[in-house]
């Protein structure tokens, strides 16, 4: 991955969280189902600016099921 201010290849995972976004590219075979994102957020050594990088997304078809899986993480019964 490349800093997109500087275009330093040497960035550092600095944080991660997961978070419910919704699949709204016509080109996605999922589009219309929400996805669960686990994002890891990394940080430049160079210039240290942050950047958000995708490191996986699991496909629900509703909402109700997307934020059940969320919280199922997060109370530690996923």
């Amino acid at each position: 991955m490349v800093c997109r201010r500087c275009g330093v290849e040497q960035l550092r995972r600095v944080d991660s969280f997961e978070r419910i976004s919704l699949a709204d590219d016509p080109a996605d075979p999922n589009c219309g189902h929400y996805y669960v994102d686990m994002v890891h957020v990394v940080r430049c050594s160079a210039c240290g600016h942050r950047q958000e990088k995708v490191a996986k997304r699991s496909p629900f078809p509703s909402l109700k099921e997307a934020q059940k899986e969320l919280d199922s993480y997060i109370i530690g019964k996923g």
